[in-house]
């Protein structure tokens, strides 16, 4: 059957763009279809169905409230997180295959997520549910696992279930997610939008957690200055592990000084940890404002020194804690993951910008948790047998 846009039902329609935003090509979507649905709709069908609603979707993103009318709850925590991805893109204009130039290539992706929490059942009224440092960030293979580096050979002590510190911090109940190509400056807009439509703005509590990426605190200073902004506490893992590493020839002696380092980021006494890193650097003749290049052994240190000077204030994680706050953005690395599973990949490249935008835009709404794609797609407006003005668009 030669389906195109003119021609697909608006059932069919949901069916494919659902199966888009979750397959990894269009080419694959195209065997979905025959073998789920019983009929072929053919990969070009598929590529312009993608475009036309996930840059529909892109216009809604304009809209201060809910397009479904849906009433929205007010959340006892607000989260808003925010963090760069990495997509390939091919020179405009320029069609299938792969065209790279000076407009292409490696281009940046934002994305954030939006989190309606409660607090957890055991959380204490105004007390620190979790002085103690989580053994899950003393144990090495963890660890190395969060700083992307090799497994020090260590000794540790053998943990059993009533030996084990877990924090359990707040719940979470629903999650959103905006995801565009668009400059820092305009996502901050769209986060602002997305949490005026969650009504996060009235939460009693809220949070802003990123990493250290200069952009990411301009969008909270601009769009979100009243939630307390928190560094992501695993951000804080990798660079105090590898300054703790690089401070000694002895992998265990590293071992015991990281332990010591981030117990003191965890118990929020950042500044003893920043002064002993300067200290050692001292004896060692490094000056902090000599630029040293990437292989250097001493460039840990450094870069610890001013990830951790930078960030001090967003580092008060037992205030965080007793609060009832989140510490850490894992669920915004995970988001970051899913995102890339559709978008990112070996041969994959996308239209810059249009194709990269309407996949994003597809990609955040099957992520979202409030069922945004499948109640636009059930009440979407248009008329599904006449053709839709499209550019042209191609994909992996």
């Amino acid at each position: 059957m030669g389906f195109d846009s003119r021609d697909v039902t608006p059932e069919l329609t949901k069916a494919v763009v659902h199966l888009v935003s979750e397959i990894r090509s269009y080419k694959r979507v195209e065997k979905a279809t025959i073998r789920v649905l019983k009929q072929k709709v053919p990969e070009s069908t598929v590529r312009r169905l993608a475009q036309q609603v996930g840059l529909e979707l892109a216009e809604l993103e304009e809209s201060p409230q809910r397009a479904d009318g849906k009433e929205v709850i007010v959340p006892e925590i607000a989260v808003a997180s925010c963090d760069g991805g990495r997509i390939r893109t091919r020179e405009p204009g320029r069609g299938r295959g792969v065209h790279l130039s000076g407009e292409s290539g490696w281009k940046e992706t934002k994305n954030a997520s939006f989190e309606r929490m409660c607090p957890h059942p055991e959380q204490p009224e105004n007390e620190d549910p979790c002085p103690l440092l989580p053994t899950t960030f003393r144990t090495s293979e963890r660890v190395a696992n969060i700083a992307e580096k090799p497994v020090p050979q260590v000794e540790e002590p053998e943990q059993t279930g009533e030996d084990r510190v877990v924090y359990k911090g707040p719940e979470r109940i629903l999650r959103t997610a905006v995801s565009s190509m668009a400059s820092s400056a305009e996502f901050g807009r769209m986060m602002k939008r997305e949490a005026d439509r969650r009504r996060f703005d009235e939460a009693p509590k809220r949070a802003f957690i990123g990493d250290g990426l200069n952009w990411n605190w301009s969008v909270w200073k601009k769009y979100f200055p009243t939630y307390v902004p928190i560094l992501d506490f695993i951000h804080a893992i990798q660079y105090v592990f590898q300054a703790a590493m690089a401070m000694h020839a002895e992998e265990s002696d590293g071992w015991k000084t990281y332990v010591k380092f981030i117990t003191l980021c965890w118990s929020g006494e950042v500044a003893l940890v920043i002064e002993e890193l300067r200290g050692y650097c001292e004896k060692q003749g490094l000056l902090l404002e000599q630029k040293l290049p990437d292989d250097d052994p001493h460039k840990p240190l450094q870069d610890a020194i001013r990830y951790l000077s930078n960030n001090q204030s967003r580092m008060d994680y037992p205030r965080y804690r007793r609060d009832g706050l989140p510490v850490s953005s894992a669920p915004m690395e995970s988001l970051i993951k899913q995102i890339n599973f559709r978008v990112k990949g070996t041969e994959m490249f996308w239209d810059n910008p249009v194709g990269a935008e309407a996949i994003l835009h597809l990609r955040a709404a099957a992520l979202s948790e409030d069922e945004r794609l499948d109640d636009y797609l059930s009440h979407r407006p248009g008329h599904p047998f006449v053709r839709r003005t499209t550019q042209p668009t191609t994909a992996a």
